[in-house]
């Protein structure tokens, strides 16, 4: 089991998030990324893929374990992300159909 503090997104993106809880939201999503690598070794890169996307606030949390996720290479493609279902074209194609977009969107379907 990952001991990870949670952090809302209201909390992230506050003007005044500190260094301290910067480095508590980094190190928890470094935590997961090396759970779901050593769990699912054959993730290719995606893994480091859905890391990148997370630090980089492309990833918006919507209502009903749903949420948006925003293209690494094209600044205008959002994916919907939802358990069991990501509307990019690598889904069907990812081991265990764990693209990168579902990756940090729902880590219990990789962690646990």
């Amino acid at each position: 089991m990952v001991a990870v503090k949670e952090f809302s997104w209201e909390e992230i993106s506050a003007p005044d998030f500190g260094a301290d809880t910067r480095q508590a939201f980094r190190a928890a999503v470094a935590t997961v990324a090396a759970t779901a690598k050593e769990k699912l070794p054959e993730s290719n890169g995606r893994v480091e893929k859905a890391m990148a996307l997370v630090l980089a606030g492309d990833v918006v949390l919507g209502e009903a374990h749903t949420a948006t996720v925003y293209s690494q290479a094209d600044a205008g493609t959002s994916y919907t992300v939802r358990p069991g279902f990501c509307s990019c074209k690598d889904f069907d194609q990812a081991p265990g159909q764990l693209c990168k977009h579902v990756r940090f969107v729902h880590p219990k379907l990789v962690i646990s």
